[in-house]
């Protein structure tokens, strides 16, 4: 038993003095190069550190200075992260059971740069062997201060979203009480400060979801979340109810890099959630500017491996006024007429409104789709105008060289003429009913005035029904009771077409006819819009007209301000034309139309 003894008590000399020399020698050990090595084996990385010191005691005390992480190559800046300087206090006692006790953190000059490489190689997936993973939850500092630190994530496109945090502490003591965060700085040069109730150290350790509460405050803007998270310190298994109120949205349109944009409030509530990649706010109902609106579902999926970013929309108004949302707007001369090979991230938006204004132009049951796909945007539009029918629209663009390829098709039907040319501020015509309008629009350039400059604009417009002034058909027709007085009244319509096709500002219109009760009149015409010049060749068939009609036909040609109109004679080539109904130079789907009209082939005009 004395033997067993004094065998301890040498044991435990032994420990004290190898612990009393640890005491006095390892604050003098530099442990930079030596953590450095490590950390480099494990992330793949070259990794340097000034100073990394510790001081054994109650508590042990670690300070670690200039600390350095490479970045991948083929980055914009040969540095990852740096690290100025970071003292931390711990407790010594749990790192005999294998446990970290934090007690205090203070980091100061933290800057991290998040970049793909080419080839999409993110600069956050190291290649070295990955470390074993932590037997439970990281530890949580009973108090946390980090000063003069930012955050950089570089966007394929070449773009930065810069996150700057001035000051942020963090309180957890004692361990059995929720800690609490505040922090202030910017994201992208906006203020922003954020308050926060958080878990405790206890509920950390026991796992599970832990509740979160976090405020977000910037210009006219705040931002509630009341719920939970299984991963807090990644945001990630978030489930809870999202609140988010703007005077403005100027703050937010700033965060993400939008110089201007609309001036409306919004406010809404709705249950947020993030399962991994999934970023969800569903059940959101809100405000636009004070008309109602629910968000069935707003979707966000994170790409990995190489893969964009995902954003799905499903959006439903009560009224969508277009006059705030593009009020601002300047519309510049050239901006690139492009479509994205890669587009990051992809959308796909469907939005629908009870009704919608924009300038004079207003309607009902309007329906829009978006979606940007790589290599294609395409979009669609149904909705019924108050000026009757029911209009719908499909365009698409596409890759062209430099630029792109755009092709828009509208189609118009049973829109009450007289309400659509008063929704249009059109001055008032001798024309009334329902017309029908098939329009397609082409495009190609590597800018949008390009584009527009050169553009193919074709219109097929139809009528079946409605009435004409008796007095259009009478001066028409120059009949002769014209000269003597006012024809009053109106005769019906039986078809009227009308067929243009423009191409780069010059534009032909063939046939222009109107069939009705008191007669039929045709013609055809040229004109340039750059020039803003007309020459317009009409007149009545004898056939169908009064005895008492000269049947001569007139010409209107010159400036639209001020045009010559005079008499004028049916040519050969003329007659011939109307005769066989020669349409203008229509795209294909636009001729088979128009050639079904009851208007396309009439009898020919005499001399």
């Amino acid at each position: 038993m004395r033997r067993r003894t004094k065998i301890l008590l040498g044991l435990v000399g032994a420990i004290v003095l190898l612990g009393g020399g640890a005491v006095l020698t390892l604050p003098q050990v530099e442990l930079g190069p030596f953590a450095a090595a490590r950390a480099s084996a494990a992330l793949g990385r070259e990794v340097t550190i000034g100073s990394l010191r510790v001081r054994p005691g109650f508590p042990t005390r670690v300070a670690l200075r200039d600390a350095r992480v490479a970045n991948i190559e083929g980055g914009s800046h040969p540095v990852m992260a740096r690290l100025g300087r970071l003292d931390a206090t711990i407790a010594p006692l749990p790192l005999l059971w294998g446990n970290v006790a934090l007690a205090e953190v203070a980091a100061e000059g933290f800057a991290l740069l998040l970049e793909r490489a080419p080839g999409r190689v993110a600069n956050w997936r190291f290649a070295g062997a990955p470390p074993a993973a932590p037997a439970g939850p990281p530890p949580m500092p009973a108090a946390l201060r980090v000063t003069d630190a930012e955050i950089v994530f570089r966007t394929t496109g070449g773009s930065e979203l810069r996150t700057r945090i001035d000051t942020a502490s963090l309180a957890a003591a004692p361990a059995d009480r929720p800690a609490s965060l505040a922090a202030a700085g910017s994201y992208n040069g906006v203020a922003v400060a954020i308050e926060a109730a958080l878990f405790s150290r206890d509920a950390l350790r026991a796992g599970g979801a832990l509740p979160v509460t976090l405020r977000a405050t910037a210009e006219d803007t705040a931002l509630l979340f009341e719920g939970t998270a299984t991963d807090p310190l990644n945001a990630d298994g978030l489930d809870g109810r999202i609140t988010f109120a703007a005077s403005t949205p100027r703050a937010v349109l700033a965060m993400a890099g939008v110089a201007e944009g609309p001036t409306v409030p919004l406010e809404f509530t709705g249950r947020a959630s993030r399962d991994g990649d999934l970023w969800r706010l569903t059940e959101a109902t809100g405000t636009l500017d004070g008309v109602a609106f629910r968000a069935a579902l707003l979707e966000l999926a994170e790409g990995g491996a190489g893969r964009p970013d995902a954003v799905r929309v499903r959006l439903d108004l009560d009224r969508l006024d277009l006059d705030p949302l593009l009020a601002g707007r300047a519309e510049a001369a050239g901006p690139p007429f492009r479509v994205p090979e890669a587009p990051d991230p992809q959308i796909n938006a469907e939005i629908t409104a009870t009704a919608f204004g924009h300038a004079r132009l207003s309607g009902r049951d309007a329906r829009m789709t978006a979606e940007l796909a790589p290599g294609r945007i395409t979009a669609s539009a149904a909705f019924e105008p108050t000026s009757g029918g029911r209009v719908e629209v499909e365009a698409e663009m596409l890759p062209q060289g430099e630029g792109a390829t755009a092709s828009v098709g509208v189609r118009m039907r049973d829109a009450d003429l007289d309400a659509l040319r008063s929704a249009l501020g059109v001055h008032a015509i001798p024309l009334e009913g329902p017309i029908d309008v098939d329009a397609q629009v082409a495009a190609e350039g590597a800018t949008l005035a390009a584009a527009l400059e050169g553009a193919r604009i074709s219109a097929v417009a139809a009528m079946t029904g409605g009435t004409i002034a008796r007095e259009v058909i009478e001066m028409a027709s120059t009949d002769l009771r014209a000269l003597l007085r006012t024809s009053r009244g109106r005769t019906r319509i039986s078809c009227l077409l009308a067929a243009v096709d423009i191409r780069g500002g010059q534009g032909e219109a063939a046939p222009l006819r109107i069939r009705a009760g008191a007669g039929t009149i045709a013609g055809f015409a040229t004109f340039d819009l750059n020039r803003r010049r007309v020459d317009l060749l009409i007149g009545s068939e004898r056939a169908t007209t009064d005895f008492l009609a000269l049947d001569i036909p007139v010409r209107v040609s010159g400036s639209f301000a001020d045009p010559d109109i005079a008499p004028a004679r049916w040519s050969r080539e003329g007659r011939e034309r109307l005769q066989r109904g020669a349409l203008a130079p229509l795209p294909p789907d636009l001729m088979d139309l128009a050639r079904q009209s009851p208007c396309h082939v009439g009898r020919s005009l005499r001399r």
